[in-house]
């Protein structure tokens, strides 16, 4: 991405909302349209949040997500099994905010390649040094802030079967459908998961 462009930092609470993210795609591709079915999910609570706000809240941040996907990507989203999931919602918050798409690269993928596999808390406060070199909107940041984002990122990247409970980097298994998906996109898309240039060169000629 440009370091021109100012991040997007509002992904401080929920964790990675697979399961929300599934909910909002399944009344999109049913409705045909993302206002009718963010209002439908909010009606009848489908996301089941035991306050109107929650509902309110969650709703839109998981309909954000999963607006930067395909329909072919959410009918996975709909249909997959856990792993095609957890993967599509990771690539579309990384779509959605570029800055976690650096972080996954540059830090996580990285650490991997060097078989440093260690992913702790201090990869994030390094990685926000380094680009605040660029992004002066880090340097404005609360310390309450960086900690929710540091807090809810760390959570995603377990959810997502990324980054295990004891801070390891885990290796990913890329199916077919999803494998599929990527390569629509390009060879850039992988670069979001722990995976080597080999298998991402597999995976694209498969």
């Amino acid at each position: 991405m440009s370091d021109e462009t100012r991040y997007k930092l509002s992904f401080t609470t929920g964790g990675l909302l697979a399961n929300e993210c599934r909910v909002l795609a399944a009344e999109y591709l049913r409705l045909g349209d993302w206002r009718e079915a963010r209002a439908s999910v909010r009606a009848n609570n489908l996301i089941q949040k035991r306050t109107a706000s929650a509902v309110a809240r969650i709703s839109r941040e998981a309909m954000d997500r999963v607006r930067m996907l395909t329909d072919a990507e959410l009918e996975i989203v709909v249909g997959g099994n856990a792993p095609e999931r957890q993967q599509l919602v990771w690539l579309a918050i990384c779509l959605q905010y570029p800055f976690v798409a650096d972080f996954a690269e540059e830090e996580v993928r990285e650490k991997y390649l060097s078989m440093s596999n260690e992913l702790g808390p201090a990869a994030l406060d390094t990685f926000f040094v380094k680009k605040s070199f660029w992004h002066g909107e880090l340097e404005d940041l609360k310390p309450s802030t960086k900690n929710k984002l540091r807090q809810n990122l760390f959570r995603m990247l377990r959810e997502a079967q990324i980054v295990s409970e004891a801070g390891h980097i885990l290796p990913q298994v890329i199916g077919e459908r999803v494998a599929e998906a990527l390569r629509r996109r390009g060879p850039g898309s992988f670069l979001v998961f722990p995976i080597t240039d080999f298998e991402i060169e597999s995976l694209m000629h498969a």
